[in-house]
C-alpha cells in the first residue's frame, strides 16, 4: 500500500507540477577519471600498459600499494611556465568519464563488483532518494557534471561551457530553472562558474544552489597532501602519492586564503628540523622548502583568483556538518615526505575546519537573494552527501521552491 501511495504521489508530482531538475557537482576525487598510453612509457614492468581507454581514478587494483605508484604516474601534470598551463605528461591522456550522467559520481569506481560499489559509494544514495521518493529520473531530471578534480575550475577545459548547456538542456526539458547540488570542492568550483555567468542567465536558468560541506575559505588538510600525501581513504600509501599530488593544481587552490583564515590560527605548518613555522602567506615558501618547482608562478595567481571569489548571485542553502574533531595545522619533525607528528585538530566537518564552512554567511551582505545556513552536529565530510536528514531538508526546500515558482509563473500542469 505504502508504494502505491508514493507511486501514485510520483505520478501526480510529475504530470501535474513543476519540476525543477537537479545538477549535481561532486569534489576533490569524486569524478571517475580514464586515462591511455599514447607509447611505451618507462614504467615499471609490473605497471598495467594501456593503449586502450582504461579507468585509473578509482580503480582499485591501482590503489594498492604495490601498483600506486603506476597510479601516481598517470595522474600527475606538468606546469607550462611559458603558457600558466597544465599538461599531462608525455604519452598519457586522461578523460572524464559521462559528463551528465549520475553514473559518473555516483559510485568513484566503474566497477560492477557489488563489493566494489558499496566501498566506492559516493552520490548515489542521494540520487536515489530522489529517485525514490521525489519522482526523479537518472540523467534526464537529475544529472550530473563531473570534473577534472586535479585541477582548478579555470584550468578545466570547456568545463564551465559544458556546465552551461547540461543546465540549460534539462531547464528547457522541464521548462523550469534548475536547481544545483554541490559537495566540498565543487562549492568553490561552483561559485567560480556562477561568478563568470551574468545576472540575467542565473536569474533564467538558476532556482537555488545547496552546496554541501563547501570549501569557502580553503582546507589545511590539502597541506599535508603537498608535504606527505593523501590517499583520499584507499589502501594506497600516503607516501606513494605525495610526487603526484605536488604536481596537480587542486591542493594549491584549495590551500588556506590568508585574507579569510582566523588570524588567531593562521600558523598552518611547524617543522622541528630546521625549526621553522608557515602561516596562511607562506603557501610559496613552503612549496618551494619542498623542492616543487615553479611554486610562485603556480601559486600567487591563482590563489589572487581565488581570493577575488565573491557571492553566487543566486539562492543559496549553505550545509555542513560539525563537532567532528578537524585538522586545523600540522607539526613536522622535518619535510622529508614522512608523515605528520601530530596534527592540531579544532571543530569543523573532520576535514574543513568551522570558520571555512561557515564563510558563505558572508554572501548575505553582497547579494539581495536570501542566504541560509544550516548545520548538522556529528555529520562527517564525506558523509554529508549520504546523510538521510540533509536528504528531506534539501528535498523539503526543493518542493517549497517548485511551489513558489509555480504560483510565480501561474502554471497548471507545470511544462511536463
Amino acid at each position: 500500500m505504502k508504494s502505491l501511495l508514493i507511486f501514485l504521489l510520483c505520478f501526480l508530482k510529475c504530470c501535474t507540477a513543476v519540476r525543477l531538475p537537479i545538477v549535481l557537482v561532486p569534489g576533490i576525487a569524486g569524478s571517475q577519471i580514464e586515462a591511455r598510453h599514447t607509447k611505451k612509457l618507462p614504467y615499471p614492468e609490473y605497471c598495467p600498459s594501456m593503449k586502450e581507454w582504461r579507468e585509473v581514478w578509482l580503480n582499485l587494483e591501482e590503489v594498492v600499494p604495490i601498483f600506486a605508484n603506476c597510479l601516481a604516474m598517470d595522474m600527475s601534470f606538468d606546469y607550462d611556465p611559458e603558457t600558466q598551463s597544465y599538461r599531462e605528461p608525455d604519452g598519457v591522456e586522461t578523460r572524464v568519464s559521462n559528463f551528465g550522467s549520475t553514473k559518473s559520481i555516483e559510485y568513484l569506481s566503474a566497477s560492477t563488483d557489488i563489493l566494489i560499489k558499496e566501498i566506492s559509494k559516493y552520490f548515489h544514495d542521494i540520487v536515489s532518494y530522489f529517485v525514490k521518493e521525489a519522482g526523479y529520473v537518472r540523467d534526464e531530471s537529475i544529472v550530473a557534471a563531473p570534473y577534472d578534480w586535479r585541477l582548478s575550475p579555470w584550468s578545466m577545459d570547456h568545463y564551465f561551457e559544458n556546465l552551461t548547456s547540461l543546465i540549460e538542456r534539462v531547464s528547457a526539458r522541464y521548462n523550469a530553472p534548475a536547481i544545483l547540488i554541490s559537495h566540498s570542492m565543487g562549492g568553490p568550483t561552483l561559485q567560480s562558474f556562477l561568478n563568470a555567468s551574468s545576472a540575467a542567465w542565473k536569474d533564467k536558468y538558476i532556482s537555488a544552489w545547496f552546496p554541501v560541506e563547501g570549501v569557502w575559505a580553503g582546507a589545511p588538510k590539502v597541506t599535508k597532501a603537498v608535504i606527505s600525501g593523501d590517499n583520499f581513504g584507499t589502501p594506497a600509501p600516503s607516501s606513494d602519492l605525495y610526487t603526484m599530488e605536488r604536481t596537480l593544481e587542486s591542493p594549491l587552490f584549495l590551500m588556506p586564503l590568508a585574507s579569510l583564515w582566523p588570524k588567531d590560527h593562521n600558523v598552518i605548518v611547524s617543522v622541528d628540523n630546521p625549526k621553522k613555522q608557515y602561516d596562511t602567506s607562506m603557501f610559496v615558501e613552503l612549496l618551494e622548502d619542498l623542492n616543487v618547482t615553479n611554486a610562485k608562478e603556480r601559486v600567487v595567481p591563482l590563489l589572487a583568483r581565488r581570493d577575488s571569489l565573491r557571492a553566487p548571485g543566486v539562492k543559496v542553502f549553505c550545509i555542513y556538518g560539525t563537532n567532528k574533531s578537524t585538522p586545523w595545522g600540522y607539526e613536522y619533525k622535518k619535510l622529508d615526505g614522512s608523515g605528520p607528528s601530530r596534527t592540531i585538530l579544532g571543530d569543523g566537518d573532520g576535514t574543513v575546519p568551522l570558520p571555512s564552512l561557515e564563510h558563505c554567511q558572508t554572501w548575505s551582505s553582497q547579494q539581495p537573494q536570501p542566504v541560509e545556513l544550516k548545520s548538522f552536529t556529528g555529520v562527517e565530510h564525506v558523509q554529508a552527501i549520504m546523510d538521510p536528514d540533509i536528504f528531506e531538508y534539501i528535498h523539503s526546500h526543493i518542493t517549497g521552491l517548485e511551489e513558489e515558482y509555480e504560483s510565480k509563473h501561474h502554471l497548471g500542469n507545470g511544462g511536463q
